[in-house]
């Protein structure tokens, strides 16, 4: 398989951390909260996390506050079909391809919910062949990228072209209460998608992108440490403070199951699951931060956009030209899981 296509898009809306701490600490919920969650919220955006801003699809940011039910589910019907839309359109012109070309669409997201799947949506946004398949990731979490790529894989055996799409709109998926899981996650997350055409030949006179092979690791005992419950009719995001310590472990584990040792590794396209993560799997692979550096910019840029993230290094890293070689793309999140991927970049 060859990715020979690579999209990502994010909201127009811009937000500074400190734009966001003013508007929380303005907005209706902020004086409910108990003095020690404020205490959070104001050290978290005010301080250095590693992120310098991210886009939310919110216009005005006071959307932010609108944590009814219907209004966060509306806000996911809205933004998701259209950040997927033009990632995978992105993508497409990249690969030099039509949506007709298009054999197979894999979409995955776990900030909403539709049925029919977002898949039916951004299929006919693209305008895609009513043959294709049309298939939805749900429940995956941060970690979907890899997983969906490798669904890709199995399906290349029925067609030439497979069109993946992540999109995470966290912004209808975040708010305020007392649970510091629950205020982190306000503080971290924003919005975005990635695409990426999946072939099975490569694409003449482009930078070949070979998938190599894949590994993933599943620890559903840790399943309590990172996940969504449903509470008052809203996704309700489980943080446990020591995830970035499990997601170094897993992360690991995963490179060792693949059989790579770090001196094997060109380039490491990590999720940007937030500054701690990153420092945990740095200090566990022995990564310095040249190594860190695709990861840390679309975290500083971003934040952490779930399930895209990975994807958005892997963007980078082709924009800069990074030398070719042996690539490790990784994703990890809810259940607990940890995937990655070795590809091979010429």
């Amino acid at each position: 398989m060859y990715i020979t296509g690579l999209g990502t898009v994010v909201p127009p809306q811009k937000f500074t951390q400190a734009e966001c701490w003013e508007a929380i600490r303005v907005s209706p919920q902020f004086g409910g909260l108990a003095s020690r969650s404020q205490a959070i919220l104001r050290k978290v955006l005010s301080g250095n996390n590693g992120i310098e801003s991210r886009n939310l699809a919110l216009e005005p940011i006071a959307e932010a506050f609108e944590i009814t039910p219907d209004a966060m589910h509306a806000r996911f019907e809205r933004v998701a079909p259209q950040l997927g839309e033009e990632a995978a359109r992105r993508a497409l012109a990249e690969a030099g391809l039509r949506p007709d070309e298009i054999g197979a669409l894999v979409v995955a997201t776990c900030t909403g919910y539709l049925c029919p799947g977002l898949s039916s949506y951004i299929g006919e946004r693209l305008g895609l062949s009513r043959r294709a398949q049309l298939l939805d990731l749900v429940g995956l979490g941060c970690g979907a990228a890899v997983p969906a790529l490798r669904t890709a894989e199995a399906l290349l055996g029925t067609t030439q072209h497979v069109l993946t799409v992540c999109v995470e709109v966290c912004s209808a998926a975040v708010y305020l209460d007392d649970d510091p899981g629950v205020l982190i996650s306000a503080c971290l997350f924003g919005d975005g998608a990635a695409a990426a055409v999946c072939s099975q030949r490569a694409q003449p006179d482009a930078r070949e992108i070979r998938w190599v092979r894949a590994e993933s690791l599943h620890a559903p005992e840790a399943r309590e440490k990172l996940r969504f419950e449903h509470r008052g009719g809203l996704l309700r995001n489980v943080l446990a403070p020591d995830v970035p310590a499990l997601s170094a472990k897993f992360a690991a584990d995963v490179l060792t199951l693949a059989g790579l040792e770090k001196g094997d590794i060109a380039e490491w396209l990590l999720h940007s699951g937030g500054r701690d993560v990153l420092r945990e799997i740095a200090e566990r692979i022995g990564l310095d931060d040249a190594a860190l550096r695709h990861t840390s910019a679309v975290l500083r840029e971003h934040g952490n956009m779930s399930s895209p993230s990975c994807l958005f290094a892997l963007r980078r890293a082709l924009d800069e030209n990074a030398p070719g070689g042996n690539w490790w793309l990784a994703s990890f999140g809810a259940g607990f899981s940890s995937h990655g991927a070795l590809l091979e970049v010429k």
